[in-house]
């Protein structure tokens, strides 16, 4: 039996019963462009608890990342852990058309979609390696975290020459 999959027969349509569940599994290939989990077992440490529209998963999830800087490209580590609380609806209850659910499969709930969705959306969309973090200069990719770099500001983008011209002429 794989660990994350749980069987929940002897809870399931007693509302009030609970299971205590603890994972220490991988969960391989979670993550966004600039933040990925660590290969690393993840740890969870969950209720299955029995209510009467099926199975409700709470708990705790945690897990070592691996984040880009969104400024500078530094890759650092972060831990990431976030709460949980997912109904998993009953083999007899309906759900409606369109509206995404987890399932209890037969006697059992699969926790890893679940597992996957939470670790996933608790990733940061744009991680910084240190709020004050200057990042890359634009034009020649030095890391102005380390210091300025060699571009000088004197290089005018052709494009904009005419509107120079006119904010030199009002000037004078």
């Amino acid at each position: 039996m794989h660990t994350l999959t749980v069987p929940v027969a002897e809870i399931l349509g007693v509302p009030g019963e609970y299971r205590d569940i603890t994972i220490h599994e991988p969960l391989p290939g979670v993550g966004t462009v600039l933040a990925r989990l660590e290969d690393a077992p993840v740890h969870a440490d969950l209720r299955a608890e029995s209510v009467i529209e099926g199975v409700l998963v709470t708990g705790r999830v945690a897990g070592d990342a691996s984040l880009q800087c969104a400024r500078c490209l530094a890759e650092f580590p972060a831990g990431i852990e976030v709460d949980v609380c997912e109904l998993y609806v009953g083999p007899e209850q309906t759900v409606e058309e369109g509206e995404d659910a987890y399932r209890v499969v037969g006697t059992e709930v699969h926790l890893e979609p679940m597992l996957r969705d939470a670790l996933t959306l608790a990733l940061p969309v744009r991680p910084l390696c240190r709020a004050e973090c200057r990042g890359i200069c634009a034009r020649c990719g030095a890391d102005l975290n380390s210091g300025p770099c060699a571009c000088t500001e004197d290089d005018v983008d052709p494009r904009w020459a005419p509107l120079a011209a006119l904010r030199d002429k009002l000037e004078s």
